[in-house]
Protein backbone atom coordinates (compact mmCIF):
# COMPACT_ATOMS: atom_id res chain seq x y z
CA UNK A 1 0.00 0.00 0.00
CA UNK A 2 1.91 3.42 -0.94
CA UNK A 3 0.92 5.24 1.77
CA UNK A 4 2.86 8.68 1.06
CA UNK A 5 0.34 8.92 -2.31
CA UNK A 6 -2.61 8.07 -0.05
CA UNK A 7 -1.51 10.99 2.16
CA UNK A 8 -0.73 13.67 -0.91
CA UNK A 9 -4.67 12.40 -1.94
CA UNK A 10 -5.51 13.50 0.98
CA UNK A 11 -4.03 16.47 1.15
CA UNK A 12 -5.29 17.34 -2.33
CA UNK A 13 -8.96 16.87 -1.22
CA UNK A 14 -8.58 19.01 1.55
CA UNK A 15 -7.32 21.71 -0.10
CA UNK A 16 -9.86 21.36 -2.98
CA UNK A 17 -12.83 21.50 0.12
CA UNK A 18 -10.87 24.60 1.09
CA UNK A 19 -11.47 26.19 -2.08
CA UNK A 20 -14.77 24.74 -2.59
CA UNK A 21 -15.95 26.43 0.80
CA UNK A 22 -14.03 29.30 -0.28
CA UNK A 23 -16.39 30.03 -3.61
CA UNK A 24 -19.60 28.60 -2.09
CA UNK A 25 -19.32 31.24 0.57
CA UNK A 26 -19.68 33.90 -2.24
CA UNK A 27 -22.74 32.61 -3.62
CA UNK A 28 -24.83 33.31 -0.27
CA UNK A 29 -26.25 29.69 -1.19
CA UNK A 30 -25.90 26.14 -0.52
CA UNK A 31 -27.81 24.96 -3.65
CA UNK A 32 -25.49 22.82 -5.45
CA UNK A 33 -26.85 23.49 -9.17
CA UNK A 34 -26.15 27.23 -8.40
CA UNK A 35 -22.30 26.01 -8.03
CA UNK A 36 -21.65 23.54 -10.61
CA UNK A 37 -22.81 25.58 -13.19
CA UNK A 38 -19.74 28.28 -12.80
CA UNK A 39 -16.33 27.86 -14.26
CA UNK A 40 -14.35 28.24 -11.36
CA UNK A 41 -16.01 25.48 -8.79
CA UNK A 42 -15.06 22.60 -11.97
CA UNK A 43 -11.19 22.14 -11.12
CA UNK A 44 -11.49 21.98 -7.54
CA UNK A 45 -14.42 19.61 -7.56
CA UNK A 46 -12.56 17.45 -10.24
CA UNK A 47 -9.85 17.26 -7.86
CA UNK A 48 -12.22 15.83 -5.37
CA UNK A 49 -13.51 13.08 -7.24
CA UNK A 50 -10.08 12.05 -8.76
CA UNK A 51 -8.41 11.98 -5.34
CA UNK A 52 -11.19 10.16 -4.00
CA UNK A 53 -11.73 7.41 -6.36
CA UNK A 54 -8.21 6.98 -6.68
CA UNK A 55 -7.43 6.53 -2.72
CA UNK A 56 -10.35 3.68 -2.89
CA UNK A 57 -8.36 1.96 -5.52
CA UNK A 58 -5.22 1.96 -3.19
CA UNK A 59 -6.56 1.09 -0.45
CA UNK A 60 -9.13 -1.40 -1.38
CA UNK A 61 -7.53 -5.14 -2.13
CA UNK A 62 -7.27 -5.65 -5.95
CA UNK A 63 -9.61 -8.26 -6.05
CA UNK A 64 -12.23 -6.64 -4.15
CA UNK A 65 -11.85 -3.83 -6.25
CA UNK A 66 -11.93 -6.01 -9.74
CA UNK A 67 -15.33 -7.62 -8.53
CA UNK A 68 -16.72 -3.98 -7.58
CA UNK A 69 -15.63 -3.40 -11.36
CA UNK A 70 -17.14 -6.37 -12.64
CA UNK A 71 -20.78 -6.13 -11.02
CA UNK A 72 -21.29 -2.09 -12.00
CA UNK A 73 -23.41 -3.47 -14.18
CA UNK A 74 -26.11 -4.18 -11.63
CA UNK A 75 -26.54 -0.55 -11.12
CA UNK A 76 -27.29 0.34 -14.81
CA UNK A 77 -29.98 -2.68 -14.03
CA UNK A 78 -31.33 -1.28 -10.98
CA UNK A 79 -31.72 2.07 -12.27
CA UNK A 80 -33.50 0.83 -15.58
CA UNK A 81 -36.23 -0.74 -13.06
CA UNK A 82 -36.65 2.61 -11.02
CA UNK A 83 -36.79 4.73 -14.14
CA UNK A 84 -39.52 2.46 -16.05
CA UNK A 85 -41.40 1.79 -13.10
CA UNK A 86 -41.57 5.62 -11.73
CA UNK A 87 -40.05 4.75 -8.13
CA UNK A 88 -39.05 8.92 -7.90
CA UNK A 89 -42.36 10.32 -8.93
CA UNK A 90 -44.21 7.66 -6.74
CA UNK A 91 -42.19 9.15 -4.07
CA UNK A 92 -42.69 12.35 -4.73
CA UNK A 93 -46.49 11.98 -5.25
CA UNK A 94 -47.20 9.77 -2.46
CA UNK A 95 -43.94 10.11 0.15
CA UNK A 96 -45.23 10.43 3.93
CA UNK A 97 -43.88 12.63 6.37
CA UNK A 98 -41.17 15.66 6.11
CA UNK A 99 -38.96 12.60 3.91
CA UNK A 100 -41.67 11.58 1.77
CA UNK A 101 -41.11 8.33 1.88
CA UNK A 102 -42.60 5.33 1.76
CA UNK A 103 -42.61 1.51 2.44
CA UNK A 104 -41.60 -0.62 -0.33
CA UNK A 105 -45.20 -2.38 -0.22
CA UNK A 106 -46.74 0.79 -0.52
CA UNK A 107 -44.50 1.68 -3.48
CA UNK A 108 -45.40 -1.50 -4.86
CA UNK A 109 -48.73 -0.85 -4.79
CA UNK A 110 -48.51 1.65 -7.11
CA UNK A 111 -46.30 0.52 -9.62
CA UNK A 112 -46.96 -3.27 -9.60
CA UNK A 113 -43.56 -4.63 -8.86
CA UNK A 114 -43.01 -7.49 -6.50
CA UNK A 115 -42.29 -5.83 -3.73
CA UNK A 116 -39.44 -8.03 -2.08
CA UNK A 117 -37.71 -7.65 -4.92
CA UNK A 118 -37.80 -3.59 -5.55
CA UNK A 119 -36.54 -3.05 -2.04
CA UNK A 120 -33.37 -5.27 -3.09
CA UNK A 121 -32.93 -3.12 -6.35
CA UNK A 122 -33.33 0.34 -4.02
CA UNK A 123 -31.11 -1.35 -1.64
CA UNK A 124 -28.44 -1.31 -3.62
CA UNK A 125 -29.14 2.39 -5.14
CA UNK A 126 -29.00 3.72 -2.23
CA UNK A 127 -25.80 1.38 -0.96
CA UNK A 128 -24.35 4.23 -4.16
CA UNK A 129 -26.18 7.25 -2.62
CA UNK A 130 -29.15 7.08 -4.84
CA UNK A 131 -32.11 7.67 -2.90
CA UNK A 132 -31.85 7.32 1.04
CA UNK A 133 -33.27 4.79 2.81
CA UNK A 134 -34.70 6.46 6.16
CA UNK A 135 -35.88 2.97 7.87
CA UNK A 136 -35.69 -0.57 7.37
CA UNK A 137 -37.42 -1.09 3.67
CA UNK A 138 -38.57 2.43 3.89
CA UNK A 139 -37.32 4.73 0.98
CA UNK A 140 -37.09 8.19 0.24
CA UNK A 141 -36.04 10.39 -2.94
CA UNK A 142 -32.30 12.31 -2.53
CA UNK A 143 -30.89 14.89 -4.33
CA UNK A 144 -29.27 12.18 -6.11
CA UNK A 145 -32.84 10.05 -7.37
CA UNK A 146 -34.91 13.38 -7.46
CA UNK A 147 -32.87 14.44 -10.84
CA UNK A 148 -34.60 11.31 -12.37
CA UNK A 149 -37.89 12.93 -11.38
CA UNK A 150 -39.61 13.72 -14.84
CA UNK A 151 -42.41 15.52 -12.79
CA UNK A 152 -45.43 13.93 -13.98
CA UNK A 153 -48.24 12.94 -11.81
CA UNK A 154 -49.22 9.29 -11.88
CA UNK A 155 -52.52 9.35 -13.60
CA UNK A 156 -50.57 11.10 -16.07
CA UNK A 157 -47.90 8.44 -16.66
CA UNK A 158 -50.45 5.78 -16.26
CA UNK A 159 -53.00 7.78 -19.18
CA UNK A 160 -50.17 8.43 -21.24
CA UNK A 161 -46.43 6.18 -20.45
CA UNK A 162 -44.87 7.17 -24.50
CA UNK A 163 -44.90 10.94 -22.76
CA UNK A 164 -43.01 10.33 -19.63
CA UNK A 165 -40.42 12.10 -20.35
CA UNK A 166 -41.63 15.22 -22.05
CA UNK A 167 -41.08 18.58 -20.88
CA UNK A 168 -38.69 17.14 -18.42
CA UNK A 169 -35.14 17.74 -18.21
CA UNK A 170 -33.94 14.90 -20.15
CA UNK A 171 -32.39 13.29 -17.82
CA UNK A 172 -34.24 10.45 -16.88
CA UNK A 173 -34.69 9.70 -20.30
CA UNK A 174 -30.87 9.82 -20.59
CA UNK A 175 -30.33 6.99 -17.87
CA UNK A 176 -33.36 5.07 -19.39
CA UNK A 177 -31.29 5.02 -22.73
CA UNK A 178 -27.93 3.88 -20.65
CA UNK A 179 -29.44 1.16 -19.02
CA UNK A 180 -31.77 0.07 -21.81
CA UNK A 181 -29.96 -0.10 -25.70
CA UNK A 182 -26.68 1.22 -24.83
CA UNK A 183 -26.11 -1.88 -21.96
CA UNK A 184 -27.68 -4.01 -24.11
CA UNK A 185 -24.69 -3.08 -26.91
CA UNK A 186 -22.47 -3.34 -24.73
CA UNK A 187 -22.93 -6.87 -23.28
CA UNK A 188 -21.91 -7.50 -27.34
CA UNK A 189 -18.10 -6.01 -27.36
CA UNK A 190 -16.40 -8.69 -26.65
CA UNK A 191 -17.80 -11.54 -29.08
CA UNK A 192 -17.49 -8.24 -31.82
CA UNK A 193 -13.81 -7.86 -30.74
CA UNK A 194 -12.95 -11.44 -30.99
CA UNK A 195 -14.79 -12.68 -33.92
CA UNK A 196 -11.96 -12.43 -36.64
CA UNK A 197 -14.75 -11.34 -39.04
CA UNK A 198 -15.15 -8.04 -37.02
CA UNK A 199 -12.52 -7.68 -34.66
CA UNK A 200 -10.74 -5.56 -37.56
CA UNK A 201 -13.72 -3.73 -39.11
CA UNK A 202 -15.17 -0.35 -38.63
CA UNK A 203 -18.53 0.12 -40.41
CA UNK A 204 -21.28 0.62 -38.59
CA UNK A 205 -22.99 -2.16 -40.07
CA UNK A 206 -20.42 -4.43 -37.72
CA UNK A 207 -21.01 -2.49 -34.60
CA UNK A 208 -22.06 -4.48 -31.96
CA UNK A 209 -25.40 -3.65 -31.65
CA UNK A 210 -25.84 -5.61 -34.96
CA UNK A 211 -24.91 -8.43 -32.63
CA UNK A 212 -27.77 -7.18 -29.48
CA UNK A 213 -30.90 -6.90 -31.17
CA UNK A 214 -33.30 -9.02 -33.17
CA UNK A 215 -33.05 -7.84 -36.62
CA UNK A 216 -29.82 -5.41 -35.81
CA UNK A 217 -27.68 -6.90 -39.07
CA UNK A 218 -27.63 -4.65 -41.81
CA UNK A 219 -28.91 -1.83 -40.25
CA UNK A 220 -27.15 1.07 -38.23
CA UNK A 221 -28.75 1.87 -34.77
CA UNK A 222 -29.85 5.02 -35.93
CA UNK A 223 -32.42 3.81 -38.76
CA UNK A 224 -32.83 1.02 -36.39
CA UNK A 225 -34.32 3.11 -33.97
CA UNK A 226 -36.39 5.02 -36.85
CA UNK A 227 -38.72 1.71 -37.11
CA UNK A 228 -41.91 2.13 -36.43
CA UNK A 229 -41.69 -0.89 -33.82
CA UNK A 230 -39.29 1.44 -32.54
CA UNK A 231 -41.26 4.63 -31.98
CA UNK A 232 -41.00 4.67 -28.29
CA UNK A 233 -37.68 3.85 -27.93
CA UNK A 234 -36.61 6.88 -30.38
CA UNK A 235 -38.60 9.64 -28.89
CA UNK A 236 -36.95 8.47 -25.63
CA UNK A 237 -33.57 8.57 -27.56
CA UNK A 238 -34.38 12.29 -28.75
CA UNK A 239 -35.43 13.62 -24.93
CA UNK A 240 -31.89 11.67 -23.51
CA UNK A 241 -30.11 14.10 -26.05
CA UNK A 242 -31.81 17.23 -24.50
CA UNK A 243 -30.59 15.57 -21.25
CA UNK A 244 -27.09 15.23 -22.10
CA UNK A 245 -27.43 18.95 -23.26
CA UNK A 246 -28.98 20.00 -20.09
CA UNK A 247 -25.86 18.61 -18.40
CA UNK A 248 -23.75 21.47 -19.71
CA UNK A 249 -24.63 25.17 -18.94
CA UNK A 250 -26.51 26.92 -21.79
CA UNK A 251 -23.91 29.37 -22.26
CA UNK A 252 -20.98 26.41 -22.79
CA UNK A 253 -20.98 26.81 -26.83
CA UNK A 254 -19.36 30.58 -25.94
CA UNK A 255 -16.76 29.43 -23.85
CA UNK A 256 -14.33 28.64 -26.54
CA UNK A 257 -14.30 29.85 -30.04
CA UNK A 258 -14.55 33.50 -30.15
CA UNK A 259 -18.11 34.35 -31.47
CA UNK A 260 -17.68 38.05 -30.98
CA UNK A 261 -15.01 38.53 -33.40
CA UNK A 262 -16.83 37.59 -36.46
CA UNK A 263 -18.10 40.55 -38.41
CA UNK A 264 -21.19 41.79 -39.08
CA UNK A 265 -23.44 39.99 -41.63
CA UNK A 266 -21.11 36.21 -40.85
CA UNK A 267 -22.70 33.33 -41.62
CA UNK A 268 -22.48 30.17 -39.32
CA UNK A 269 -23.57 27.25 -40.42
CA UNK A 270 -24.87 24.19 -37.57
CA UNK A 271 -24.43 21.55 -39.33
CA UNK A 272 -27.03 18.72 -37.66
CA UNK A 273 -27.52 21.33 -35.12
CA UNK A 274 -31.41 19.40 -34.57
CA UNK A 275 -33.66 22.92 -34.18
CA UNK A 276 -30.72 24.91 -33.29
CA UNK A 277 -31.23 24.82 -29.67
CA UNK A 278 -27.28 24.90 -28.68
CA UNK A 279 -26.77 27.28 -31.13
CA UNK A 280 -29.07 30.06 -29.48
CA UNK A 281 -26.57 31.46 -27.04
CA UNK A 282 -24.52 32.58 -29.98
CA UNK A 283 -27.06 34.15 -31.75
CA UNK A 284 -28.65 35.98 -28.78
CA UNK A 285 -24.46 36.99 -27.94
CA UNK A 286 -23.51 38.15 -31.25
CA UNK A 287 -26.50 39.65 -33.27
CA UNK A 288 -24.20 40.53 -35.84
CA UNK A 289 -23.93 36.56 -37.62
CA UNK A 290 -26.80 34.78 -39.14
CA UNK A 291 -27.23 31.21 -38.27
CA UNK A 292 -28.34 28.91 -40.67
CA UNK A 293 -29.56 25.40 -38.53
CA UNK A 294 -28.79 22.15 -40.92
CA UNK A 295 -30.65 18.96 -39.78
CA UNK A 296 -33.26 16.47 -41.20
CA UNK A 297 -36.42 17.64 -43.02
CA UNK A 298 -38.13 16.37 -39.97
CA UNK A 299 -36.47 18.25 -37.44
CA UNK A 300 -35.59 21.18 -38.77
CA UNK A 301 -40.01 21.22 -39.51
CA UNK A 302 -40.02 21.88 -35.61
CA UNK A 303 -36.92 24.39 -35.72
CA UNK A 304 -39.39 27.72 -36.02
CA UNK A 305 -41.77 27.15 -33.28
CA UNK A 306 -38.24 27.17 -30.95
CA UNK A 307 -37.36 29.89 -32.15
CA UNK A 308 -40.47 32.00 -32.28
CA UNK A 309 -40.65 30.70 -28.10
CA UNK A 310 -36.71 31.74 -27.45
CA UNK A 311 -35.50 34.34 -29.83
CA UNK A 312 -38.71 35.76 -31.60
CA UNK A 313 -37.07 39.31 -32.79
CA UNK A 314 -33.91 36.81 -34.34
CA UNK A 315 -36.75 34.72 -36.05
CA UNK A 316 -38.80 37.73 -37.35
CA UNK A 317 -35.42 39.67 -38.64
CA UNK A 318 -34.48 36.69 -40.23
CA UNK A 319 -31.39 36.68 -38.61
CA UNK A 320 -31.70 32.23 -38.66
CA UNK A 321 -33.00 30.28 -40.90
CA UNK A 322 -33.08 26.63 -41.76
CA UNK A 323 -31.69 24.03 -44.10
CA UNK A 324 -33.31 20.19 -44.32
CA UNK A 325 -29.78 18.77 -45.49
CA UNK A 326 -27.90 15.16 -45.09
CA UNK A 327 -23.90 16.41 -44.00
CA UNK A 328 -22.99 13.00 -45.96
CA UNK A 329 -24.29 15.33 -49.40
CA UNK A 330 -22.32 18.18 -50.48
CA UNK A 331 -23.31 21.36 -48.76
CA UNK A 332 -25.96 23.39 -50.55
CA UNK A 333 -24.97 26.37 -53.00
CA UNK A 334 -24.13 29.31 -51.56
CA UNK A 335 -22.63 28.24 -48.43
CA UNK A 336 -19.39 28.61 -49.16
CA UNK A 337 -19.19 32.26 -48.03
CA UNK A 338 -19.89 30.99 -44.07
CA UNK A 339 -17.74 32.34 -41.74
CA UNK A 340 -17.44 29.10 -39.31
CA UNK A 341 -19.31 25.76 -39.62
CA UNK A 342 -20.17 24.11 -36.29
CA UNK A 343 -20.27 20.33 -35.59
CA UNK A 344 -21.17 19.76 -32.47
CA UNK A 345 -21.32 16.12 -30.93
CA UNK A 346 -21.26 15.14 -33.97
CA UNK A 347 -18.20 13.27 -34.66
CA UNK A 348 -18.52 11.18 -32.17
CA UNK A 349 -21.49 9.06 -33.77
CA UNK A 350 -19.47 8.17 -36.87
CA UNK A 351 -16.19 5.96 -37.57
CA UNK A 352 -12.98 7.58 -39.07
CA UNK A 353 -14.15 7.09 -42.99
CA UNK A 354 -17.57 8.51 -42.84
CA UNK A 355 -15.84 11.72 -40.32
CA UNK A 356 -13.68 12.03 -43.51
CA UNK A 357 -16.49 12.06 -45.77
CA UNK A 358 -18.61 14.99 -43.70
CA UNK A 359 -15.55 16.99 -43.74
CA UNK A 360 -14.58 17.02 -47.22
CA UNK A 361 -18.33 18.12 -47.81
CA UNK A 362 -17.77 21.06 -45.43
CA UNK A 363 -14.31 21.68 -47.29
CA UNK A 364 -15.71 21.39 -50.48
CA UNK A 365 -18.03 24.12 -49.77
CA UNK A 366 -15.54 26.44 -48.21
CA UNK A 367 -13.04 26.10 -51.11
CA UNK A 368 -11.08 29.44 -51.70
CA UNK A 369 -12.66 31.03 -48.54
CA UNK A 370 -9.55 30.75 -46.73
CA UNK A 371 -11.06 32.69 -43.97
CA UNK A 372 -13.68 30.02 -42.84
CA UNK A 373 -13.70 27.87 -40.13
CA UNK A 374 -14.47 24.94 -38.61
CA UNK A 375 -15.25 24.95 -35.18
CA UNK A 376 -15.84 21.01 -33.83
CA UNK A 377 -17.40 20.76 -30.54
CA UNK A 378 -16.76 16.95 -28.83
CA UNK A 379 -15.45 15.12 -26.01
CA UNK A 380 -11.10 15.10 -26.83
CA UNK A 381 -9.85 12.34 -24.74
CA UNK A 382 -6.79 12.71 -22.55
CA UNK A 383 -3.99 9.69 -22.09
CA UNK A 384 -3.99 8.51 -18.67
CA UNK A 385 -0.39 9.15 -18.95
CA UNK A 386 1.64 11.77 -17.79
CA UNK A 387 3.26 11.59 -21.20
CA UNK A 388 0.33 13.45 -23.96
CA UNK A 389 2.86 13.08 -27.48
CA UNK A 390 2.50 10.63 -29.75
CA UNK A 391 5.60 9.68 -31.43
CA UNK A 392 4.65 10.59 -35.09
CA UNK A 393 1.46 12.35 -35.02
CA UNK A 394 0.58 16.29 -34.77
CA UNK A 395 -1.13 16.45 -31.43
CA UNK A 396 -0.51 20.38 -31.24
CA UNK A 397 0.46 21.83 -28.00
CA UNK A 398 -1.06 20.05 -25.21
CA UNK A 399 -2.66 23.05 -22.54
CA UNK A 400 -0.92 21.50 -19.25
CA UNK A 401 -4.04 23.30 -17.46
CA UNK A 402 -5.87 20.32 -19.04
CA UNK A 403 -4.02 17.89 -17.41
CA UNK A 404 -4.92 16.80 -13.63
CA UNK A 405 -1.76 17.49 -10.82
CA UNK A 406 -0.07 14.72 -9.36
CA UNK A 407 -0.29 12.48 -8.31
CA UNK A 408 -3.58 12.29 -10.13
CA UNK A 409 -3.95 10.88 -13.45
CA UNK A 410 -3.63 13.09 -15.94
CA UNK A 411 -6.98 12.15 -17.79
CA UNK A 412 -8.47 13.34 -14.45
CA UNK A 413 -9.04 9.38 -13.48
CA UNK A 414 -12.49 8.81 -12.43
CA UNK A 415 -13.61 11.93 -12.26
CA UNK A 416 -13.19 12.25 -16.02
CA UNK A 417 -14.75 8.64 -16.51
CA UNK A 418 -17.73 9.18 -18.41
CA UNK A 419 -16.06 10.68 -21.07
CA UNK A 420 -14.16 7.16 -21.80
CA UNK A 421 -17.90 5.50 -20.83
CA UNK A 422 -18.96 7.32 -23.34
CA UNK A 423 -16.06 6.34 -25.81
CA UNK A 424 -17.16 2.34 -25.02
CA UNK A 425 -20.65 3.81 -25.94
CA UNK A 426 -19.86 4.79 -29.45
CA UNK A 427 -18.71 1.65 -29.97
CA UNK A 428 -21.10 -0.61 -28.62
CA UNK A 429 -23.79 2.08 -30.98
CA UNK A 430 -21.79 2.75 -33.97
CA UNK A 431 -18.25 1.38 -34.61
CA UNK A 432 -17.32 4.83 -33.47
CA UNK A 433 -15.20 6.57 -30.90
CA UNK A 434 -14.28 9.52 -28.81
CA UNK A 435 -10.75 11.02 -30.17
CA UNK A 436 -7.78 12.47 -28.91
CA UNK A 437 -6.31 16.16 -30.46
CA UNK A 438 -3.53 13.80 -32.82
CA UNK A 439 -7.00 11.58 -33.93
CA UNK A 440 -8.53 14.92 -34.64
CA UNK A 441 -5.77 16.57 -36.40
CA UNK A 442 -5.57 13.33 -38.37
CA UNK A 443 -8.94 13.63 -39.58
CA UNK A 444 -8.97 16.78 -40.03
CA UNK A 445 -5.81 16.78 -42.14
CA UNK A 446 -7.18 13.66 -44.39
CA UNK A 447 -9.92 16.47 -45.46
CA UNK A 448 -7.64 19.40 -45.62
CA UNK A 449 -7.88 21.20 -42.23
CA UNK A 450 -5.26 21.65 -39.57
CA UNK A 451 -6.37 22.60 -36.22
CA UNK A 452 -5.49 26.59 -34.98
CA UNK A 453 -7.09 25.94 -31.44
CA UNK A 454 -7.57 23.79 -29.10
CA UNK A 455 -10.21 24.35 -25.93
CA UNK A 456 -9.81 21.56 -23.09
CA UNK A 457 -12.95 21.36 -20.90
CA UNK A 458 -11.55 23.06 -18.18
CA UNK A 459 -12.41 26.31 -19.79
CA UNK A 460 -15.14 25.32 -22.36
CA UNK A 461 -17.17 22.37 -20.42
CA UNK A 462 -17.18 21.23 -23.69
CA UNK A 463 -14.39 21.06 -25.91
CA UNK A 464 -13.70 22.49 -28.90
CA UNK A 465 -11.19 22.10 -31.83
CA UNK A 466 -10.52 25.21 -34.01
CA UNK A 467 -9.57 24.34 -37.87
CA UNK A 468 -8.82 26.20 -40.75
CA UNK A 469 -8.38 25.42 -44.63
CA UNK A 470 -5.05 24.71 -46.35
Amino acid sequence: MDVAQIQDLSTLIQSSVDQLKALQSSLNTTEHSASTARAEFLKPSLQIVAAASQLIALVRTPERYLMDMSTAHQLSSCLRVVVETNVPEILREKGKGPKKALHVKEIGAYNHVNSWKLGRVLRLLATHHVFDEVSPNVFANNTVSVVMDTGKTLAELEANPEEKYDGSTGIAALVGLFSDETMHNSAYIADSLKDPATTNSFSPFDAPFSRAWEGGRHIKMYDWLSLPENRPRLKRFGLAMHGMNSMTPPDAILRGFNWTTLPKGAIVIDCGGGVGSVSLPIVQTCPQIHLIVQDTERVVAEAPAFWQANHPQAYAQGRVSFQAHDFFNAQPAGNGKAAVFLLRMIMHNWPDAECVQILKRVRECIGTNANSRIVIVDNIMLYASREQTVEGQDGGNVDPESLGPAPLLANWGAANSLSYKQDINMLGNHNACERTVPEFADLLSQAGFRIVEVHQAHQSWLPQIVAVPV
